[in-house]
């Protein structure tokens, strides 16, 4: 529509962004004992346990843009056990074993997490609300109950179906037919969950510089020389943590692909809307689709709507972050979902890219034989995972074995990307498929 084209992307987060001074661009030749490529998560928190580990390193944290810019400052803030891109897909390729491992770490994540948050007295808004996954059709329906059985068949407990009546008394639409609920995960603000990580990393002593776009990487005498505006950062070992934007690293592309998710945030809801839509305990709500929809309510009673359609762009480019009819595909979703919410005004508007690898599973891993270490593939359920991850690339870093590093997926053999355009080809002729298989599920939805 023409009258879209002017809607420019605008993060609601941001509105809680922490107020500081700009971060020092790199300006001069440095050097380090490690360097990390990405202020997110993942970077941030590799950069705080290694301080907390040996605080006589010098660490140096390397940002092409600010503190958060990408998926860990635009995402919707679940805390999840999900790894990878879904239970069904994980079983089918790693197995049943590896399955119960990598959800048992999942649920060591938001434990670590919330232990962070408590012992660095962060206030990130974070609460452990709970997960609804909810059946819109007949066919969602029965693969959310057949998900169930496969978790319990896994020992995995604490799953549970409930039907229509039962989701109705925690949260009113027209269009369920019942929910899995799982209540060991929680909702955050990630704008302050990064902007808290930075903060303790850095009064560990880690170094952050922000607008410092990494142009390449090359090995020589055994140390690292990585090239920012026009200086040169030298380091013993180096960090790959920019996950969605691997791609762009010389050296990275056949990693991870991007995806691109789109949100948007309404005005706060009158006291009648929030009625209509009950919604009291305040979980994280997802639906069946490939394409998920994904949903909460925000610490000031705005409905974030996020999901639906997404893409993976050709060649790895980075400036989607604008999609007007992702957005209006979300308001109207809003509108069915929810009629008493129809017509209720779109303050915010935004998407970004998260990270894919070949088989939607997560990668963490060394290169130049431990001197690097790099992780890629959170599959947009990273808020959990990604600081963990940040201790597994510190006992990588510093050569040390433990619980964390032998995890399956830590080091697995994986194959590459292939080279584009055969890669973005191929990623959208998968999403093509799963598309499909959304328009044959959604047949027969009740509608309001």
């Amino acid at each position: 529509m023409a009258a879209e084209t002017h809607l420019r992307a605008d993060n609601y987060w941001d509105r809680s962004k922490v107020t500081r001074a700009p971060g020092r661009k790199i300006d001069c030749d440095v050097s380090v004992d490690v360097a990390i490529v990405g202020a997110g998560y993942t970077g941030l928190s590799t950069a705080y346990h290694l301080k907390a580990a040996d605080p006589s390193l010098n660490v140096a944290v390397l940002e092409s843009e600010t503190v958060g810019y990408g998926a860990s400052g635009r995402n919707a803030g679940f805390v999840m056990t999900l790894f990878g891109a879904s239970l069904g897909l994980m079983k089918t390729l790693h197995g049943a074993e590896k399955v119960r491992a990598a959800h048992a770490h999942m649920e060591r994540s938001i434990a670590a997490l919330e232990t962070m948050l408590e012992e660095h007295a962060l206030d990130c808004d974070y609460q452990r609300s709970g997960f609804l996954k909810v059946a819109t059709t007949p066919r969602y329906a029965a693969r959310i109950r057949d998900e169930i059985a496969t978790l319990e068949a896994l020992g995995i407990h604490g799953h549970q179906w409930i039907g229509p009546e039962e989701l109705s008394a925690r949260v009113h639409s027209p269009t369920y037919l019942g929910a899995m609920v799982e209540p060991g995960c929680g909702l955050i603000n990630p704008r302050k969950w990064v902007d808290g990580l930075a903060g303790v990393a850095q009064s560990a002593g880690a170094k952050i510089y922000e607008n410092s776009p990494v142009k390449n990487v090359r090995r020589e005498g055994g140390r690292f020389r990585l090239e920012s505006n026009g200086a040169t950062v030298t380091a013993e070992k180096v960090v790959f943590a920019s996950n969605g934007y691997t791609h762009l690293i010389p050296g990275m592309r056949l990693k991870q692909l991007p995806a691109f998710v789109f949100i948007v945030v309404t005005e706060p809801l009158s006291e009648a809307q929030r009625a209509s839509i009950g919604w009291a305990g305040r979980e994280g709500v997802e639906d069946g689709r490939n394409f998920m929809h994904f949903y909460r309510l925000t610490p000031d009673n705005r409905l974030l709507m996020g999901g639906g359609p997404g893409f993976v762009p050709l060649g790895g480019r980075m400036n989607h972050d604008t999609h007007p009819a992702a957005w209006r595909h979300l308001e109207e979703f809003i509108a069915t979902t929810f009629p008493g919410l129809a017509g209720i005004k779109i303050a915010h508007r935004w998407g970004g890219a998260f990270s894919v690898t070949a088989d939607s599973t997560p990668q963490i891993g060394t290169l130049h034989g431990g001197a690097a270490a790099y992780s890629v593939g959170c599959t947009g359920h990273g808020v959990a995972l990604a600081h963990m991850n940040g201790r597994i690339l510190r006992d990588l870093i510093l050569d040390k074995k433990t619980d964390l590093t032998d995890l399956w997926f830590v080091n697995r053999r994986s194959l590459p990307l292939p080279p584009e355009p055969i890669g973005s080809l191929g990623a959208k002729a998968v999403t093509a498929a799963m598309a499909l298989d959304d328009w044959w599920c959604d047949r027969g939805a009740t509608q309001p």
